[in-house]
């Protein structure tokens, strides 16, 4: 078999990952950016080297892609809670005697001063400008990595690109094809017209026993819920409730609806600061990451095996994909949501702890790998790349933009199709997703 040898290029690009893996989202500046779970934007996380990702004895074939949406707005029941109750607490601490204090300092109380509430209910979940900057750059980037592969001229033969029934995936699409081919083609590239229940970009909105039985069961949310209500997030209401001189007046809701304001409105701005975030210590915003995580894992990653099986056909549309032997088709890109690209994590045995998340361990899993800031921001993507090699089709992983190792080729950045069919015969083979799905 032929040993592989990485280009000069693609050694410096491992090792730059390397780095960045090893510090990633680290951000003196800022340090809450490092903990905003799945409202993260993607520009902490992303990995801005660009260098062409060639192997010796290789050639980039074809790359099928899945793309959370960028960077949104809020639901519209939050942005009814930042305008109403928001102001009530800004004014409460503009009123208060405590501040300046070593936690908000004079720049946040003039912060707080021009601060308003923004966004309308109807714009709820729209992409956000930011989103629109991140698919851009997103494009630009596996363009320069893969230029034989994300060609610059459109055909509708070459690419394939598909978005779910809403707002912040068609414009993400159209962003990440202006990314590609510029303003102009990207108005005529093809979209088709999308479905509200999509057998592979939102399988899971088609799995009744998923959501009789997990979405909706209040015993899959156990342990976020006993998280919540327990010892660390009492005492995170009390500590801040103290440090603004507030006594009990901030609730659990207050704070999570402020944890949530500090994070959209840091996705939403990369230049300023939101007064919001002032009011917490990292050691606060980690127990408030982890209700997040909590909420994923359960829901949409290891918690459950039907959480991350019924990705088989997913899955099975990338390999065929890649497998096909059109010699036109090359890219197939979809756009989608965190709970696509969570589930097909988990199918892929990426991210997984040794110790399942509980409301108990949470001063054990302070290095989990199960980490949404990180692995779930805005914009998270997913990117199989086939080579053509002497030896054989071989798969290169990126997940945000990074080099990852399957559990299939733990050894190898590149993967066989034949490693691949082995590992994962199980999903392959048997994909039932009406057997899975179906609680009749």
């Amino acid at each position: 078999m032929l040993v592989m040898h990485l280009s000069l290029n693609l050694i410096i690009f491992v090792l730059l990952t390397c780095v960045k893996l090893a510090h990633l989202c680290t951000n003196d500046g800022y340090p809450f950016e490092c903990y905003l779970s799945t409202m993260t934007p993607y520009r902490t996380v992303s990995n801005k080297d660009f260098y062409k990702i060639q192997f010796d004895g290789c050639k980039a074939k074809k790359a099928w892609m899945v793309v959370r949406h960028g960077t949104r707005n809020p639901k519209a029941a939050t942005i009814v809670r930042m305008k109403e109750r928001l102001p009530l607490i800004k004014q409460k601490i503009l009123d208060s005697s405590h501040f300046p204090n070593e936690y908000v300092k004079n720049h946040d109380l003039d912060l707080f001063r021009k601060w308003k509430p923004s966004g309308h209910p109807k714009d709820e979940k729209k992409l956000a400008h930011e989103g629109e900057e991140e698919m851009l750059l997103l494009a630009e980037r596996m363009q320069n990595r893969f230029p034989d592969v994300f060609e610059n001229v459109y055909t509708n033969k070459t690419y394939r690109f598909k978005y779910t029934y809403s707002q912040r995936t068609q414009k993400s699409a159209y962003y990440f094809a202006r990314g590609l081919f510029g303003k102009a083609t990207a108005k005529s590239v093809y979209f088709p017209e999308p479905t509200e229940q999509d057998p592979i970009l939102r399988f899971y909105k088609m799995c009744e026993n998923w959501n009789k039985n997990i979405k909706k069961n209040p015993e899959a949310a156990l342990e976020k819920r006993l998280f919540v209500s327990g010892i660390e997030m009492k005492q995170i209401v009390n500590n801040i409730n103290q440090r603004l001189g507030f006594e009990s007046y901030l609730t659990t809701d207050d704070i999570t609806l402020i944890y949530h304001t500090c994070a959209f409105e840091t996705a939403w701005h990369k230049k300023s600061k939101s007064p919001w975030c002032s009011i917490f210590t990292v050691d606060d915003l980690k127990v408030l990451e982890y209700v997040e995580d909590l909420d994923m894992y359960w829901q949409d990653g290891y918690g459950y095996e039907l959480s991350y099986k019924q990705a088989c056909p997913a899955f099975g549309d990338m390999i065929n994909f890649l497998e096909s032997k059109d010699p036109h088709s090359k890219v197939t890109v979809y756009f989608t949501h965190s709970g696509t690209l969570l589930k097909i994590l988990a199918h892929l045995g990426l991210y997984k702890d040794e110790q399942p998340l509980t409301a108990e361990n949470f001063s054990k899993m302070s290095n989990r790998q199960w980490k949404t800031s990180k692995i779930d921001s805005f914009a998270t993507n997913l990117a199989f790349v086939l080579f053509g090699c002497e030896d054989g089709d071989k798969i290169l992983t990126l997940h945000q933009e990074r080099v990852v190792r399957l559990p299939s080729c733990p050894n190898s950045d590149l993967c066989s199709l034949n490693q691949m069919h082995k590992y994962y015969e199980n999903s392959l083979q048997n994909c039932d997703f009406d057997a899975l799905c179906n609680t009749r």
